[in-house]
C-alpha cells in the first residue's frame, strides 16, 4: 500500500493566499490529485481511497462523492464549518465584517470562505459517494459534536463505521490514540481494498499494482 500526502494551496508547504481558501477550491485540488493518481502505471486506480482530516475531512468527503473512491476515512470532519445556509447566519460574522476574516486559532478564514460554503450543503452533497466510510473523532472535540456523526449516520447508513475516542479534542491530542487511530485506518483501507485472489496457474505470473491513500490536510 502506497499514500500520498498533500498540502491544499496556502496551507502547509504550498504555495498561494490564503485569502483564496475555499472549501470548492479544495475540492477541485483534491479532484486533480486523483485523476493524476489514477493514471500513474504503478497504481490500480479502481482502489484508491480518501482520508482527510478536519476542513479536509469535509472536502474529502465531497470529493469522494464526485471521484472514483474505493474507501473513505473521515478524521473529525468540520461539517459545520459550512452548515450555515447565510454567511450572515455565522456567529462570527460581525468579527469578518470588522476585521475582513474570522481569527480562527491564529489562522485568518475571510469572508470568501464563507460565501463558498452557503452554496455547499455538506451532507447533501456528500450523499452521492457509494462506498465505505470509516468515521472517528474525539469525544471532547468542540469542532466536530456528536451530532455531526448522526448527519454522517443518516447519509451513508450501513457503510458508516464509527469509531469515539475518549478523552481526546479534535486533534487526537496524544500518542496512544494516534497510533490506534492510524492503525484502525490502516486496516479499514486494507479489508475494503484487497483484490480477489487469483487463480493459480501453473507457470504464471502476475504483478499487482498499489492500492493508495489520497490524504488531504
Amino acid at each position: 500500500m502506497a499514500a500520498y500526502r498533500f498540502d491544499f494551496a496556502a496551507c502547509g508547504e504550498s504555495d498561494g493566499d490564503f485569502a483564496d481558501l475555499t472549501v470548492s477550491d479544495q475540492v477541485g485540488q483534491v479532484s486533480a490529485v486523483l485523476d493524476e493518481l489514477a493514471r500513474h502505471h504503478a497504481i490500480d486506480p479502481t482502489r484508491l481511497c480518501l482520508l482527510g482530516m478536519s476542513l479536509g475531512g469535509l472536502t474529502a468527503s465531497l470529493a469522494a462523492a464526485k471521484n472514483e473512491v474505493k474507501a473513505l476515512a473521515l478524521w473529525a470532519p468540520a461539517a459545520t464549518a459550512i452548515a450555515a445556509t447565510d454567511p450572515a447566519d455565522t456567529a462570527y460574522w460581525p468579527e469578518i465584517l470588522d476585521k475582513g476574516y474570522w481569527d480562527f486559532l491564529g489562522l485568518p478564514v475571510y469572508q470568501k470562505f464563507f460565501e463558498d460554503g452557503s452554496s455547499i450543503d455538506p451532507w447533501s452533497d456528500a450523499a452521492a459517494y457509494a462506498g465505505p466510510v470509516l468515521f472517528a473523532f474525539g469525544d471532547g472535540d468542540e469542532v466536530v459534536p456528536r451530532e455531526v456523526a448522526e448527519r454522517y449516520r443518516a447519509v451513508y447508513g450501513d457503510r458508516f463505521e464509527e469509531h469515539r475516542f475518549p478523552g481526546v479534542g479534535h486533534v487526537f491530542e496524544n500518542v496512544p490514540t494516534r497510533e490506534q487511530l492510524l492503525a484502525l485506518t490502516e486496516d479499514f483501507f486494507l479489508r475494503n481494498t484487497r483484490p480477489p485472489k487469483p487463480v493459480e496457474h501453473e507457470h504464471s505470473s502476475a504483478i499487482g499494482r498499489i492500492a493508495t491513500w489520497t490524504v488531504a490536510s
